[in-house]
């Protein structure tokens, strides 16, 4: 073969890969970037995570009718945890088979790490819409896993705060749930809040999720010597409402003080004419002062029919919503690259409010809270509020408990 033919048959095959390049290029930029669920549909977790799944699913599908992320469309895979510990890491691992670029887990450290693990160990970024435990995160999973949510530490120095600052309280109970890590998180965060305040802690005891009486408790805080001027309440449902439910029926008025994991009206009808119950929350479906969340919910009711019953729904929204913008700030889906961005957070804008994160703390500390008090049968907002003492990784790890 002479130069002139062999170079002309180079030149043409060059012409062919450039050609199929350009072509191939394209199609790769338009797959569809994958988001892949590990969702307790059903269970009791399915009270928690199906209404921030649903959020989700509407950011995705606002994402999507907007041009989608990066140009790309987002393409989605549920899969049923069943509030199963044994089932949530086997359904994380088929969704990482499946393709996902991240993965969405479980509201809770206990029942959201076996699939927060999996991501960690294939190398995907894993968000929990509502774990409060700051263990889902760098030190407790790994260093690509993260919680939309404030870390019950937080929640618990937010309340210490505003009944010493807002209540005029001095003297305090608390009773703890000790069933789960988020609660135990808790109460570690209002007795390091109130003790910050110079607030007096007379008395604490604890109780079990499968309890069906607390009345030993109840005459424990009976038998103080004098009245304390609030109850602190670690708990979620059902349990706590059913702790609240006994106190109440005991003859106790106290005001009493509970962590997020408490709100939402869905439980208030069996406490009836419940009085003086306060909680740090996310939004109020009825009468948020905040335009952003009036439009979220707004948005939720047209998409499925209904307003959301619990306030823990918004976290679905902002879990997509915060990886969006540091996939759209990173210009890729790449673990290594959008994780660089995601701990540079420092008051992001999002729906839920300023979303802050850094390479060593993965879970909110410091996010504007809105307290909401129960009145005539519903929590009503009072006011946002946000904690001036911030927890430190110490405290988050409960190290010193």
């Amino acid at each position: 073969m002479n130069y002139s033919v062999k170079s002309f048959l180079c030149a043409g095959l060059g012409g062919v890969a450039m050609a199929l390049a350009s072509s191939v290029a394209p199609a790769q930029e338009a797959e569809p970037i994958k988001i892949g669920f590990a969702t307790a549909l059903s269970g009791w977790l399915a009270a928690y995570d199906q209404e921030p799944h649903q959020a989700a699913i509407l950011k995705i599908e606002e994402i999507n009718k907007a041009g989608g992320l990066l140009g790309r469309k987002i393409e989605y895979q549920v899969t049923d945890t069943k509030t199963d510990l044994t089932l949530t890491a086997n359904v994380a691992a088929s969704l990482i088979d499946w393709g996902a670029n991240m993965l969405v887990v479980p509201p809770d450290f206990d029942y959201g790490a076996p699939a927060a693990f999996m991501a960690q160990n294939a190398n995907l970024i894993a968000i929990s819409t509502g774990a409060s435990d700051p263990k889902m995160g760098v030190q407790g999973v790994g260093s690509n896993v993260f919680s939309a949510h404030s870390a019950g530490q937080a929640a618990g120095i937010v309340m210490a705060e505003y009944a010493h600052d807002k209540m005029n309280a001095k003297t305090a109970f608390m009773l703890e749930d000790v069933s789960l890590e988020a609660h135990k998180s808790s109460c570690a965060g209002f007795v390091a809040g109130w003790e910050n305040k110079g607030g007096e802690l007379v008395g604490r005891d604890s109780f079990r999720m499968e309890d069906t009486s607390i009345a030993a408790q109840i005459t424990r805080i009976k038998g103080l010597a004098s009245e304390p001027d609030i109850i602190f309440l670690c708990s979620g449902l059902p349990q706590g409402a059913s702790a609240v439910r006994q106190v109440r029926a005991a003859g106790i008025d106290t005001p009493i003080l509970a962590e997020a994991g408490m709100s939402g009206d869905y439980w208030l009808g069996g406490v009836p004419n419940l009085k003086d119950f306060y909680v740090p929350t996310l939004m109020s479906i009825s009468d948020d002062p905040r335009p952003e969340v009036n439009k979220f919910i707004e948005a939720y009711k047209a998409r499925w029919g209904a307003l959301p019953t619990t306030e823990f729904s918004i976290l679905g929204y902002c879990t997509i919503e915060q990886w969006a913008a540091a996939v759209e700030q990173a210009q890729s889906v790449e673990t290594e690259v959008v994780l660089a961005v995601m701990n540079q957070f420092e008051d992001q804008p999002t729906t839920c409010g300023p979303t802050s994160y850094s390479d060593q703390i993965h879970i909110q500390v410091s996010r504007p809270q809105l307290i909401a008090r129960v009145e005539n049968g519903s929590f009503r907002s009072v006011e946002i509020f946000r904690n001036q003492f911030v927890p430190d990784l110490k405290l988050l790890l409960r190290s010193s408990n």
